[in-house]
């Protein structure tokens, strides 16, 4: 096995010893009852995990992106309840946030998505998606001293 091979397995571990137990952690500490509603963490994994260093892996992007995401699909869903063009409207609002702002983080536009689906209110936010978005957060601080390579975050804003 070539050195370019070793390490290119070393990576793909390093990534997976990342995202299983953080997502399992995340799952099992907010209740895995709550797992569809936090459909958007798994690209959320990827693109920490995969992509540290990319700007939507900043802490800010994920977190006002994702809050931002489920607050203005709750909005919809209590202004015009849950339809499609509430759901694209949720989904357009966030992108457009998320561009205006410069905090890109493309898996924050599922949020609306799910909320409407779900019927969710205001409390998601602050259970589940919060507290398991902070839970990511700390695990993926954690994964990239123990890894080798850049650290996370290159920017915290």
């Amino acid at each position: 096995m070539s050195s370019f091979n070793r390490a290119g397995l070393l990576e793909l571990l390093w990534i997976a010893a990342g995202i299983v137990p953080c997502l399992a952690l995340v799952l099992w500490l907010i209740d895995a009852e709550h797992g569809l509603a936090l459909t958007s963490l798994g690209s959320t994994a990827i693109l920490l995990f995969c992509f540290p260093t990319h700007e939507g892996s900043r802490p800010v992007a994920v977190l006002v992106s994702h809050l931002l995401g489920a607050a203005l699909g709750i909005a919809l869903l209590k202004l015009f309840g849950s339809n499609i063009w509430a759901m694209g409207a949720g989904v357009a609002l966030i992108a457009i946030a998320m561009k205006l702002l410069n905090i890109m983080h493309p898996p924050a536009g599922a949020n609306p998505l799910i909320v409407l689906n779900l019927k969710s209110d205001w409390l998601f936010i602050a259970y589940p998606l919060l507290p398991a978005l902070l839970i990511m957060l700390v695990a993926v601080l954690v994964w990239s001293r123990l890894r080798p390579g850049p650290r996370w975050p290159l920017r915290w804003i």
